[in-house]
């Protein structure tokens, strides 16, 4: 029995370090390998815009429409890919990997109600989390008057708790909803890329993929004061 606790507390160690790392380091090789792929470019001779043409006139019978949006905040949403300068201009893989996966959300979008359902998530998770700490600090204040008063603690500590369950549960979603993306930003890149550049955009959705994980880590794991806390609801 002490061999089986032992190696159960070796696991959990062991998955809790994994977490943490990935909570603390996923953003920083993330953005490492962004800027190692600024300075490839592919092979063939195409712009990003003549890309989002193809693929807009192939699979969208043209109706998205393209926005400027400040650096690092590359989107999609209702039909428009909001697209930094710099990803533009740039016809390095990075920025044909970028695009393709916001093309790939507006064929989630075209497809589903994934993005639309999740919006309204997030929509009511932003509007109730406000109320997370106060139901858990009003919950503890309860329970220490003790009475009849500790059983309404429970209640409000409860109510926390599920609002922060349902972070965590829009989170995961969340990382399903991205990895659909990159699947579908793959199918677009064969359609211009060598396998070796398919392989390479894979790598990096993969690595964009790890920083939502760490978004979700980071939620889980700020108690512990080894990485910093994540925001529940963004």
């Amino acid at each position: 029995m002490t061999i089986l606790i032992i190696a159960i507390a070796v696991v959990i160690i062991i998955l809790l370090c994994a977490c943490l790392a990935v909570a603390n380091f996923a953003g920083e090789d993330f953005y490492e390998k962004l800027r190692e792929l600024k300075n490839q470019r592919i092979e063939n001779d195409i712009t990003v815009i003549k890309f989002f043409n193809i693929i807009n006139e192939g699979h969208f019978y043209g109706k998205l429409m393209v926005a400027e949006t400040k650096e690092g905040t590359d989107a999609y949403a209702n039909g428009v890919l909001f697209l930094s300068r710099s990803t533009v201009i740039s016809n390095n893989i990075a920025s044909f990997a970028i695009i393709a996966h916001e093309l790939g959300h507006a064929k989630q979008d075209a497809t589903s109600k994934k993005l639309k359902r999740m919006s309204a998530l997030r929509r009511t998770g932003g509007v109730i989390g406000f109320f997370m700490f106060p139901l858990l600090i009003a919950g503890l204040v309860l329970m220490l008057f003790g009475g009849n008063l500790f059983y309404y603690g429970i209640g409000l500590i409860s109510g926390g708790l599920l609002i922060f369950i349902l972070a965590i549960v829009i989170k995961a979603l969340t990382i399903n909803i991205e990895k659909e993306a990159s699947q579908n930003a793959l199918g677009f890149l064969e359609e211009i890329c060598t396998d070796s550049e398919i392989k390479t955009c894979k790598e990096f959705l993969n690595d964009a993929k790890l920083t939502y994980w760490s978004d979700l880590f980071r939620s889980l794991l700020g108690w512990t004061m080894l990485t910093r806390k994540g925001k529940l609801f963004r």
